[in-house]
């Protein structure tokens, strides 16, 4: 990341699967070091099928060290359940309880993504102390698709890189994010 950051004009950073509490604290120190570059972080805890991939211990570490660094946090329903340590959230409202236990603890904002919920229609909900919650809500697509949480992350971070609000920079993500599912979904049936 050093190198990467001395050498380049890096204008948004998009961290992802962490793996230990050893290189959580490695990238916290990096950003620490450059807080004038928007950091996103998608924290990829667990599998599709239930496998950890965050060692015992590292969550902790996460919440401390990392999460009051990044200018957006993106947990699908199971990530935001393990990141405070509770049950799934069963509906809107224990997501959104869940989220402020987040902010409170030192997150800047949250983008609860609703990919893992039920019904017809996902709805992402960007979460910040300070204001209401802004939904972002589409077609809930009739496939089961892996990486979209890191697509829309790395579009997120992109649109913030160009100098876009968080809000405005969350709402261009899901579009994209969006379109680029069902050209996949599409593609994956013909």
């Amino acid at each position: 990341m050093r190198a990467a950051l001395q050498a380049n004009e890096v204008t948004a950073i998009k961290i992802g699967m962490l793996a230990t509490a050893e290189i959580i604290v490695a990238v916290a120190a990096v950003l620490r070091e450059n807080p004038h570059v928007p950091a996103i972080l998608d924290p990829v805890l667990a599998s599709t099928s239930g496998r950890t991939l965050l060692e015992a211990g590292a969550i902790a570490v996460m919440k401390r060290d990392l999460l009051p660094l990044c200018c957006l946090v993106t947990p699908n329903l199971i990530e935001l359940a393990l990141l405070v340590g509770s049950e799934l959230a069963v509906d809107e409202d224990g997501a959104l309880l869940q989220g402020r236990e987040l902010l409170n603890a030192g997150a800047q904002a949250l983008l609860i993504k609703g990919g893992h919920a039920s019904g017809p229609r996902s709805t992402d909900i960007l979460s910040r102390s300070d204001q209401e919650p802004t939904r972002f809500d589409s077609p809930r697509l009739a496939a089961s698709m892996r990486g979209t949480g890191c697509m829309l992350a790395s579009a997120i971070a992109a649109h913030l890189a160009n100098a876009r609000s968080l809000e405005d920079s969350v709402r261009k993500g899901s579009c994209l994010s969006s379109r680029s599912c069902r050209r996949l979904q599409k593609n994956a049936t013909t």
